[in-house]
């Protein structure tokens, strides 16, 4: 009899270990302290596989934010250098804005053209053409142009300059009250020397870009254009032009990637790093992921669907 007892026990005993390891997964993941800490814990357990598998995500950083509450859901290096690329014109716009209303009109110049350099990303922006800086920060961000970027640090430039002789000149000078901005703003891990972000000095961290991103996030006008997969401005003279955005998931032709609940945000690449930020938006949260370093086009892709996967099939991020 006593022997039957200590069987039944011995055979339970395996079922109450695993409700208590379950309850304690649930109550720990409840608390609110403990959100960062069990990200890699609980990944493994839904999916049964570690987090940082190579083959779920091959990013270099990354940071996926809850914007409903501010919590970090999951990182990896989120504070090492990297550079920007073209997300470096998320800083240059968020400085810029602080200097002229969005309906200010703006010229180009061919000064500022002069410096777009051979192969980068272009809006094609003539010299004599007359845009807002809204339409020119668009230009920047959805077909991501290089040349917008010069028109605007020299446009900037030369309000906070006037003495300043040269497009060379102009543009050098916003660069260095960009990074007096930067420096202000706490980004210290931030350092940029071209305002497009076309250059191989430029650093940036993941942690850095959040702060830029939640600050620009607050303009409607940012969200706006983002979020927008084709671009039309209506010039002066009367005609128009229509930029298509970079990022594939708002693009309902590219069948592979294209996501209804993508609202932006930027594209951006330079050699052998390719880097996305997405925000993203489900029935019930908003979330920002950004993304540095994928080896090549189609897998920052892959990578950001992975996260975006895991947001959709997570059972506490969308309660």
């Amino acid at each position: 009899m006593r022997d039957r007892k200590k069987s039944r026990r011995a055979r339970l005993l395996p079922l109450v270990l695993i409700l208590l390891f379950v309850g304690g997964l649930f109550f720990y993941a409840i608390q609110p302290g403990s959100f960062r800490g069990l990200k890699n814990e609980v990944r493994a357990w839904l999916y049964w596989r570690d987090f940082d598998s190579k083959e779920a995500y091959n990013a270099k950083s990354m940071i996926l934010v809850d914007r409903s509450n501010g919590q970090v859901y999951a990182s990896k290096a989120e504070d090492e250098k990297e550079h920007p690329a073209s997300l470096a014109k998320l800083f240059t716009i968020e400085y810029a804005r602080n200097f002229a209303d969005l309906d200010t009109k703006i010229q180009v110049k061919k000064g500022p053209l002069a410096q777009v350099k051979k192969g980068s990303s272009s809006a094609h922006l003539q010299a004599g053409e007359v845009y807002t800086l809204k339409d020119l920060f668009a230009a920047m961000l959805v077909p991501s142009g290089n040349d917008a970027a010069y028109v605007l640090a020299d446009y900037i430039g030369g309000l906070n300059h006037p003495d300043a002789q040269s497009a060379d000149d102009r543009i050098r000078l916003f660069m260095d009250d960009l990074n007096d901005h930067i420096q202000k703003k706490g980004w210290a891990d931030t350092l940029l020397f071209d305002p497009s972000g076309y250059d191989f000095e430029g650093t940036t961290t993941a942690n850095n870009l959040k702060g830029v991103c939640d600050l620009l996030l607050e303009e409607d006008w940012f969200r706006d254009i983002v979020g927008k997969a084709n671009y039309e401005v209506q010039l002066s003279d009367g005609s128009s032009k229509s930029w298509r955005n970079t990022n594939k998931f708002l693009n309902p032709e590219e069948k592979n990637y294209y996501n209804k609940n993508v609202k932006g945000i930027k594209t951006g690449s330079l050699g052998e790093d390719y880097n996305l930020i997405v925000l993203y938006q489900t029935e019930k949260k908003e979330f920002l992921i950004i993304s540095l370093g994928s080896p090549s086009d189609s897998s920052r892709y892959d990578d950001l669907a992975y996260l975006l996967n895991t947001i959709d099939k997570s059972f506490y991020l969308n309660k």
